[in-house]
């Protein structure tokens, strides 16, 4: 009995030997390359070229391809791709819940590559080809240092998933690019076009980074032309964003939190907040990928570190206090820096308890009148409040109104700032304090005196750094005399 089972045992090994070796010599034959590759051609609708087919039978019976090129010319270059099936399937010459590892691969943006429509599916039956190998299923799809390019730009990607049907599921999704690092799990529609809804986390996110990089993976369209809005949509995407830190046009940001969404060439980040120079924004960012970028953004701020802000503006150590405001701007370009060149807007804002340096130019004022008595406090750079309503257009801050409060002076009236050179440029109303106003030692302090304080039309120049304002003597001296004028004719209808 012992003889008899030794002998069956022996058998069944000789057997699955033989199996092994027959589904090894099958898979790794030239015909079995050359099948795979008219197969992969006409279900494709593009030219498929596989360099090497091999065998391998642990740890799943399954084939091995290289060298597998796509298209003419080629957008698609599969260094390594391994290929693990049902074995009872491979016995019938069908690849059927199968399991797919593609390694060090190349992808070139836009394919021109379609899947067959499920309505050719349901027509012709499953994909098979003259040497009867039929292509049933995929169960899972895993990429591993693959890259995906796209206009110059690239982004590496690797990632666990699985796929039924049209739909996609993402366990584990990492895409590379520059700076930007993402890790991403969700899930997505296929067809009729892709939907999917995403999580994605990161350590750190370049925004400007990824709005290229949106820009250079969306379709290519003739100038000047739209997409119809009969037309299908590309894609169609939702997704949640959090970052530790970002940057977006050369500005750090903390804390990064938003909704993302895309369809097609438009895309949204609403909300959005995230921290910066010491305090937090909220708003929200509207735009259209395409040949022109596009965007619309909605904007509220709490509590900036004015200093941080001047430093990162190029004018260190000439303004400090806490700013809040708020505004809507626009902007077009081709990019992300051309836009904000040429972004318009409003908004306001107001900045408390700061100083601006060298304000103590005001004490020049005084002097415009004589000089100060000895005892007369020194000049302040400090002010309680600056609050303002301003536009933007053609990188100049035009004050529309503006008005500070100081321990020296209240100044009120309008200016300009030109963002390219920083000058400064405006007319204002100088109101001194009581306490200099009483220093003036001349008769024009009186004629431009209006209750116990002074008024004075100025000239406001120089930069953001070096601010400087001039006295209009001229306008002064105007205001006075119709001042006295106005005072002698109350005096001679009181007589």
């Amino acid at each position: 009995m012992r003889k008899l089972l030794t002998i069956v045992a022996a058998t069944v090994v000789v057997v699955v030997l033989v199996a092994a070796v027959a589904v090894y010599l099958f898979f790794s034959g030239d015909g079995m390359r050359s099948a795979l590759e008219q197969q992969a051609s006409t279900w494709l609708g593009q030219p498929v070229k596989i360099k090497a087919a091999r065998g391998q039978l642990f740890p799943r019976p399954g084939i091995g391809l290289s060298g597998i090129e796509v298209g003419e010319p080629v957008q698609l270059t599969l260094a390594d791709v391994d290929l693990s099936t049902d074995l009872r399937a491979l016995f019938s010459r069908r690849i059927e819940d199968a399991r797919i590892v593609v390694s060090d691969s190349t992808i070139q943006m836009p394919l021109t590559i379609s899947l067959p429509q499920e309505s050719d599916a349901s027509t012709t039956g499953p994909a098979t080809s003259g040497s009867g190998v039929e292509i049933v299923s995929i169960g899972e799809i895993s990429l591993r240092n693959v890259s995906i390019r796209s206009r110059g730009r690239e982004v590496k990607v690797s990632a666990d998933s699985s796929l039924k049907g049209n739909h996609l599921t993402l366990r584990s999704f990492t895409a590379e690019s520059g700076s930007t690092s993402l890790q991403v799990d969700g899930e997505a529609d296929l067809e009729p076009r892709v939907d999917a809804k995403l999580r994605a986390r990161a350590n750190k996110i370049d925004l400007d980074e990824l709005l290229a990089l949106a820009d250079a993976f969306s379709p290519n369209r003739p100038a000047g032309q739209r997409q119809a809005s009969s037309s299908p949509l590309t894609m169609k995407l939702a997704a949640q964003i959090s970052a530790d830190s970002a940057t977006a046009a050369g500005v750090q940001l903390s804390k990064l939190a938003a909704t993302m969404t895309m369809d097609g060439d438009r895309f949204a980040l609403t909300p959005l907040s995230f921290g910066l120079f010491g305090g937090a924004y909220e708003g929200a960012l509207n735009g259209r990928l395409g040949e022109s970028m596009s965007v619309t953004l909605q904007s509220r701020l709490k509590g900036l570190d004015v200093a941080q802000l001047a430093m990162f503006g190029g004018s260190p150590d000439t303004v400090t206090g806490t700013l809040s405001g708020e505004g809507t701007f626009s902007a077009n370009g081709a990019d992300m820096s051309a836009a904000l060149a040429n972004a318009t807007g409003k908004g306001s804002a107001t900045i408390v308890d700061g100083t601006i340096k060298r304000l103590d130019l005001l004490r020049t004022v005084v002097l415009f009148f004589g000089r100060p008595a000895p005892d007369t406090a020194a000049a302040s750079d400090k002010f309680e409040r600056i609050d303002t309503t301003f536009s933007l257009a053609k990188q100049v801050f035009r004050a529309d109104t503006f008005a500070m409060r100081s321990r020296d002076a209240d100044i009120t009236g309008s200016a300009t700032l030109a963002l390219a050179s920083q000058a400064l440029d405006g007319m204002v109303d100088l109101m001194l304090s009581k306490e200099l106003s009483a220093q003036a030692g001349t008769d024009l302090a009186r004629f431009t005196r209006e209750n116990d304080r002074i008024i004075l039309p100025a000239n406001l120049g120089g930069t953001i750094g070096q601010p400087r304002i001039t006295i209009n003597a001229l306008a002064a001296a105007r205001r006075g005399i119709q001042n006295e004028i106005q005072r002698r004719f109350k005096g001679l209808f009181g007589r």
